[in-house]
């Protein structure tokens, strides 16, 4: 009787199949069906994951709690490509955004297939919206000095920073002064803001390559102020954030520089990339701007950049000319 009741109390706080199987009756939890719901096993999958950041873990909740819950009452055995199929073309918003949910979903459905708990993933080959990436916004210099201008006397310390240093925003705003070497005229990139449900956290940058130690002019570094925690902070001397600044002082200040002659609407992570313009322009290689932005992977700063060097191509121009002079 005493082993009835330890059985039975296994089965409630584990489950049948783990209870069987604890007990050595794998052959019963193979025949045994599974009434496991795809909402189940995806609270299971994201308690068991590790090493990922809270703001991914926070992303993968919501993900199962709001946007997979047409799929989450369905039993995780009996999930089909057409049901798969379904939610997909219910979802909402861009091609990006659907890309990242189904791909959580996927992962998720192939553990589940090495658990062996499917026998196929319904996910895999399935074709998926496109999503065209924002285009980018270079700045010539004449129009960043416009934009500059805009800002108050308080920014513009920082608007100089990042389009010299390339740095993502989150990465500027979570550099204290002792990360800036004024003798060597050197930044230490190390650590990065996260928004985290009720707020933010600091973690490290978005690559390993993204750890890094940059160049900034002395100029851009002689204009910061020092005095506080953090090395950018906002009017009131708290840490400047991503969303506040976008709202309150970006987008306004656009608007400001577009109504005085600017034809272009740059996002702040258009400082970013008229960095890496201006870098390539005045003839330095991919592969440095490739270190100084902290891409992990050349390929990405060529598949963004790569259209802006044209040293490959006018050096085989002017060798394909000189050929045809000694042809005359």
């Amino acid at each position: 009787m005493a082993e009835a009741e330890k059985f039975k109390a296994l089965v409630e706080s584990a489950g049948p199949h783990k209870a069987l199987e604890v007990h050595g009756l794998k052959d019963t939890v193979k025949a045994l069906p599974s009434r496991e719901t795809v909402g189940e096993y995806l609270d299971a999958y994201i308690a068991s994951l590790t090493g990922v950041e809270r703001k991914t873990i926070a992303e993968y909740t919501r993900y199962a709690q709001s946007d997979l819950k047409p799929l989450t009452h369905i039993p995780l055995a009996a999930l089909t490509r057409v049901d798969v199929a379904g939610w997909v073309n219910g979802l909402k918003g861009s091609g990006k955004t659907i890309q990242n949910k189904h791909g959580f979903l996927s992962g998720a459905l192939k553990h589940a297939v090495k658990d062996g708990k499917l026998a196929g993933n319904p996910c895999e080959g399935m074709r998926l919206p496109r999503s065209e990436a924002a285009e980018m916004v270079f700045l010539t210099t004449d129009e960043y000095r416009l934009l500059r201008d805009c800002f108050s006397e308080h920014y513009q310390p920082l608007v100089a920073f990042l389009v010299s240093s390339g740095a993502r925003f989150s990465e500027a705003a979570a550099l204290r002064p002792a990360d800036v070497n004024r003798a060597e005229g050197t930044v230490r990139i190390s650590r990065s803001w996260k928004k985290i449900p009720g707020g933010w956290e600091l973690g490290a940058p978005k690559t390993k390559r993204s750890v890094r130690t940059i160049d900034v002019p002395a100029d851009v570094l002689d204009e910061l102020d020092y005095e506080h925690e953090w090395l950018f902070v906002n009017t009131s001397g708290n840490p400047v954030r991503t969303y506040g600044f976008r709202e309150n002082v970006w987008n306004p200040t656009v608007k400001k520089a577009q109504a005085k002659g600017l034809e272009k609407r740059p996002r702040v992570h258009d400082l970013r990339h008229t960095c890496a313009s201006w870098l390539i322009d005045d003839g330095n290689s991919l592969v440095y701007v490739q270190r100084h932005l902290g891409h992990e992977s050349i390929k990405t700063t060529v598949d963004r950049y790569g259209h802006l060097d044209r040293s490959a191509g006018k050096a085989a121009s002017a060798a394909m000319a000189k050929r045809l002079v000694l042809q005359l």
